[in-house]
């Protein structure tokens, strides 16, 4: 049966890391290249894959990995902190302005951004010609990126943690999930149940804007007071726990519908990766994966998510799936 997708643009077409890296060993990258360009879709790439690409130990194999990556054809994704930093504006914005800044400082903000957007002398640039110095920079102690993986494991943890707690050992509704606190509940909050995905998203950005070089805060400092919000713990504790609108936050929804999932599964190494990568769900139409947990998750969040979520496709690991990734972008046909 041919694959359909209910759309008249351009697909666009999200490959697994596993995916990329069979085409990059292969060396069959421009295969990919002539299929995209044969169909008229659109290959978007996250930084998170390519952050992932920066780490691989085996130098010529990450040149080739990267530089694959890093194709100017392909669209380039903005980080998952833009993103979400996106989000908590627009939700503050309407429920709490007066956390705004009468005056943002954008300066810093645009270049940040230019720097993610531009074509060249940008941050992707850089990754095609000097990996080496960048995947050095991975490795520090003390960098981000380091940090943010020990986070995103962190976040993980937690939600097995309260998985636990509540006596989840099998995941049915995600719109029904919800919890309490143990006493003493956070100022500002009763003790009726909370829906574990604002328990996630608050703990998750209260943790990451403890840390004053955090990407998120980085990108939500130019227009928000945090002197202001730091004198209304109440506010903030409500704003997150009771009063944020999921359709408008539902890149934190996917985030905690992702790390739930995977609370009652098998871990392995990439699974904090898994669920970062669910980020991007909302900028894609179809992914491809050889990974059936996340193929699997991904259709397992599509009936509750408050969002469109793409179509998966499954194919066989190894140098199997360069053809049947082929195969799938080639026959991907509209209703």
């Amino acid at each position: 049966m041919p694959n359909r997708i209910d759309r008249k643009s351009p697909i666009r077409i999200m490959l697994d890391t596993n995916i990329w890296s069979e085409f990059a060993k292969a060396d069959v990258g421009p295969d990919l290249h002539r299929a995209i360009k044969r169909t008229n879709n659109i290959i978007v790439v996250p930084p998170l894959i390519l952050f992932e690409a920066l780490a691989t130990p085996a130098d010529e194999y990450r040149r080739r990995l990267v530089r694959l990556l890093t194709m100017p054809t392909w669209t380039r994704l903005m980080p998952e902190a833009y993103t979400l930093s996106q989000e908590i504006i627009s939700e503050v914005k309407r429920l709490r302005p007066e956390w705004l800044r009468h005056e943002p400082k954008t300066q810093r903000f645009h270049k940040l951004r230019y720097d993610w957007t531009r074509k060249t002398r940008g941050f992707w640039e850089r990754a095609r010609y000097r990996s080496e110095l960048l995947r050095n920079a991975l490795r520090e102690d003390g960098g981000w990126p380091r940090n943010l993986l020990e986070m995103a494991r962190k976040d993980y943890a937690d939600q097995r943690s309260l998985s636990k707690e509540q006596g989840i050992r099998d995941i049915g509704s995600l719109k029904n999930c919800e919890g309490t606190f143990p006493a003493p509940l956070p100022e500002g909050i009763t003790d009726e149940p909370i829906q574990f995905w604002r328990i996630r998203s608050w703990a998750s950005v209260t943790r990451a804007l403890a840390y004053p070089e955090h990407p998120l805060g980085e990108w939500l400092t130019p227009f928000l007071d945090f002197d202001r919000m730091q004198f209304s713990l109440a506010s903030w504790n409500r704003f997150w726990l009771r009063e944020v609108n999921e359709k408008q936050m539902k890149c934190f929804w996917l985030h905690y519908a992702f790390e739930m999932l995977q609370s009652v599964q098998k871990v392995t190494p990439g699974t904090p990766a898994d669920a970062a990568l669910s980020v991007y769900l909302c900028e894609a139409d179809l992914v491809i994966s050889a990974d059936k947990n996340f193929i699997r998750n991904i259709d397992g969040v599509r009936n509750d998510a408050p969002c469109g979520v793409p179509i998966a496709r499954i194919v066989q690991g190894g140098s199997s799936s360069i053809q049947e990734t082929l195969d799938i972008v080639n026959n991907f046909i509209y209703k």
